[in-house]
C-alpha cells in the first residue's frame, strides 16, 4: 500500500476528495491532508509519504513551489490539481516531473488514472531499486572477509581494478605471484570461485551503468568485461532476478 497526502486550501475540495474518491481501492491511503503547503512540506520531512495530490494556487506558497522545494523529488509521484489551465503552469509542472496535471472541476476518472499511472511509476522506482542493492559491493558482500588475510583482499582488489578486461584465473596468480591452486584454495576456505566472483561485481557495476545511462545491451555487457551479451544478459537474469531488458526499461 502507498501513502498519499492532499495539499489543498479549499476545504469543501479537500475533504470532499477524501470521503468520494475511494483510494482504498487502488491499495492507496490518505494518510494526511493540508490546507497550505508549509505544513505539508514539513510533514514530508518527517514522514513516509509515496504521492502528493496538491492544489496550484494556495496561502503562502503555491503547490509548485511547494515541489521546487522537495530535495528528492524523484522519490515522489505528484498529481496536481487546478483550476487554471494556464499552459506555464503545465510546462512548469512538467519540469519537476509531476505525473498528471489536472484542472478541476475534477474528474474523478482521471483522478483514477492518474493515481494508477504514479502507482506503477513507484512500482517501476521499486524494481530498479531492489534490483539495485540485491547486488552490493564487493566490499559489502564479502564484509565477513578478515581484513588481515592479504591474499583474499588482493584478489578482490584485483577484480576490482580489472573486471572491464578479459582476464582469468592465471592473471591473478600471475599478477599476486601466487599458483593457481594458491589463488582457488583461497577463495574456497570462503565458499567462493574466481567466476562467481567476478561475474558478481561485473553485474553489480552494470547496474549501476543502467542508473546512470541509457545505452544499449551489448555496449554495457562490454563495458563490465562481457565479450558475449547473450551471456551477459544469462548471468544478469540469475544474479538479480530480473532481465537487463526489463531494468533497462524501468530506469527510463
Amino acid at each position: 500500500m502507498y501513502n498519499v497526502v492532499i495539499c489543498e486550501d479549499e476545504d469543501i475540495i479537500r475533504k470532499g476528495l477524501i470521503f468520494s474518491f475511494d483510494f482504498q481501492s487502488l491499495n492507496l491511503k490518505v494518510v494526511s491532508d493540508f490546507s497550505d503547503p508549509v505544513s505539508c512540506l514539513e510533514y514530508l520531512s518527517n514522514h513516509d509519504v509515496d504521492i502528493v495530490i496538491t492544489d496550484i494556487k494556495m496561502p503562502l506558497m503555491s503547490g509548485l513551489e511547494m515541489i521546487s522545494q522537495i530535495e528528492d523529488k524523484k522519490k515522489y509521484e505528484f498529481v496536481i490539481l487546478s483550476g487554471h489551465s494556464d499552459f506555464e503552469y503545465a510546462k512548469t509542472a512538467i519540469s519537476y516531473g509531476v505525473t498528471e496535471y489536472l484542472v478541476k472541476p475534477l474528474d474523478h476518472k482521471l483522478l483514477e488514472v492518474s493515481l494508477e499511472k504514479a502507482i506503477k511509476n513507484l512500482n517501476d522506482k521499486k524494481l530498479l531499486y531492489n534490483a539495485k542493492y540485491q547486488i552490493k559491493d564487493l566490499s559489502k558482500v564479502y564484509k565477513d572477509i578478515p581484513i588481515e588475510d592479504p591474499l583474499l583482499q588482493s584478489i578482490i582488489t584485483f577484480i576490482k581494478e580489472h573486471y572491464m578486461d578479459k582476464i582469468i584465473l592465471n592473471d591473478v596468480a600471475i599478477e599476486l605471484n601466487y599458483s593457481i591452486s594458491s589463488i582457488k584454495n583461497k577463495l574456497k576456505e570462503y565458499d567462493l570461485t574466481f567466476n562467481t566472483t567476478l561475474n558478481r561485481y561485473r553485474i553489480y557495476k552494470s547496474i549501476q551503468i543502467i542508473s546512470l545511462n541509457e545505452l544499449p545491451i551489448y555496449k554495457i555487457a562490454k563495458i563490465v568485461g562481457f565479450s558475449n551479451y547473450k551471456y551477459f544478459c544469462a548471468k544478469f537474469k540469475s544474479y538479480t532476478g530480473y532481465s537487463v531488458t526489463e531494468l533497462i526499461q524501468k530506469n527510463q
